[in-house]
């Protein structure tokens, strides 16, 4: 899976973004899956996810409660998305998910050297590490980096350049607050990977600064 790789921004942002989900793969751990990754999905909760998702109905937890999510975790081979603010929750959920040893894979996705670091305090040693190699081709078509830092939280890019360009006009003129601005953003993300609390600061930095010219 490596849609969950290419976000952009600062590291100092990017400290705030990180995506754990779940994958029981066909042939070793898919019959009987639903109920671990349930149970994966209630440990997961517990730790305060900026976002989660089940890969069925495709709700996120401002679409639907976070309870209804796990409650629709009852066909073997449903993954669980989660997206967490900081590496402190990472490691907090790793370890319950060592603990609990249900046997079912799980992806980090993030700054390479911060999970590297949690995953070799607490134990685990990675299976396979995948890495984004960038953007290549016609970049000059794309929207500016500024806009990226938005629509690459969302593995899938349903979230509109357009869209970010008319909530940060809209967060800039006083009509939605930052907050609001950003749930808005996250409501169309199908893979649960939005985070919409980072997404409220980067609202917060950018609105500000808005003029025609630059977006």
């Amino acid at each position: 899976m490596t849609h969950s790789l290419h976000r952009e921004g600062s590291r100092e942002s990017l400290e705030k973004d990180y995506v754990l989900f779940t994958f029981p793969a066909r042939g070793f751990n898919y019959k009987g899956s639903a109920a671990k990754v349930r149970r994966l999905a209630e440990l997961g909760y517990q730790s305060g996810p900026a976002n989660m998702l089940e890969s069925k109905e495709r709700h996120n937890m401002y679409n639907i409660t976070p309870q209804e999510i796990i409650d629709n975790i009852t066909v073997d081979g449903t993954r669980i998305y989660f997206v967490f603010g900081s590496l402190e929750q990472v490691k907090e959920v790793l370890t319950k998910f060592k603990e609990a040893d249900e046997g079912i894979s799980i992806v980090v996705s993030g700054l390479t050297d911060r999970i590297r670091e949690v995953v070799k305090e607490i134990g685990i040693t990675p299976h396979t590490i995948n890495l984004s190699l960038g953007i290549h081709g016609r970049t000059d078509r794309l929207p500016s980096a500024d806009i990226r830092e938005f629509t690459t939280m969302c593995g899938h890019g349903v979230v509109s350049p357009h869209r970010v360009r008319d909530i940060i006009r809209r967060v800039k003129t006083g009509k939605v607050n930052e907050w609001d601005g950003s749930l808005i953003l996250a409501e169309p993300c199908v893979c649960g990977f939005y985070n919409p609390r980072r997404s409220a600061e980067l609202l917060r930095e950018k609105a500000p600064l808005y003029t025609v010219d630059r977006w």
